[in-house]
């Protein structure tokens, strides 16, 4: 079988094209999620679709779309070929607005990295569980959104060893009109 090598635009691409291929409206947002933990980076690139679910929860509206997203993670230390691996994910977002311009999220879904040697780590399996929860606040008057995510990779015990890969990002949000 002939080797395929993957280039960051082209998985960009495609998740651009299967975004607008699952949602029928424009996208609602486009987001930039940065931070880290014990030495490991994360920078990621979202768009979240626009909710295809709304509801309430008492007086607060609560909306579950999709989020897609492509990004990198780098370790700390490890031989050089193996610090940054690359992941592509789509995973169901619940927001819940408890203020007019404010509110939390959570979600939980698939990913796919690049690779299972990840600096000093072996996280056994390409495919990962994202595990998502943040606050965010919508900036009054703008078309942006401000906020704090916290992101726990892991492949769920499918395979070991599985240490697992934490990440507190800032992020933010442009929204489509």
């Amino acid at each position: 079988m002939k080797n395929v090598t993957v280039n960051g635009s082209a998985v960009l691409f495609g998740l651009v094209l299967a975004a607008g291929a699952c949602s029928p409206s424009r996208a609602s947002e486009l987001t930039l999620l940065g931070g880290g933990s014990k030495g490991y980076h994360n920078l990621t690139l979202a768009y979240q679709a626009s909710p295809f679910w709304r509801g309430q929860a008492g007086a607060s509206p609560l909306e579950l779309s999709l989020e897609y997203s492509v990004g990198g993670v780098e370790a700390p230390n490890g031989q050089q070929s193996n610090r940054t691996l690359w992941h592509v994910g789509v995973a169901p977002m619940l927001r819940w607005w408890f203020a007019p311009n404010t509110g939390a999220e959570f979600g939980i879904g698939a990913n796919v990295f690049s690779g299972t040697d990840f600096g000093s780590k072996r996280i056994s399996t390409a495919y990962q569980f994202g595990d998502s929860v943040g606050v965010f606040h919508r900036l009054q008057g703008t078309s942006w959104l401000l906020g704090l995510r916290y992101t726990h990779y892991s492949n769920a015990d499918i395979k070991r060893p599985n240490p697992g890969q934490d990440y507190v990002q800032l992020r933010i949000s442009y929204v489509f009109r």
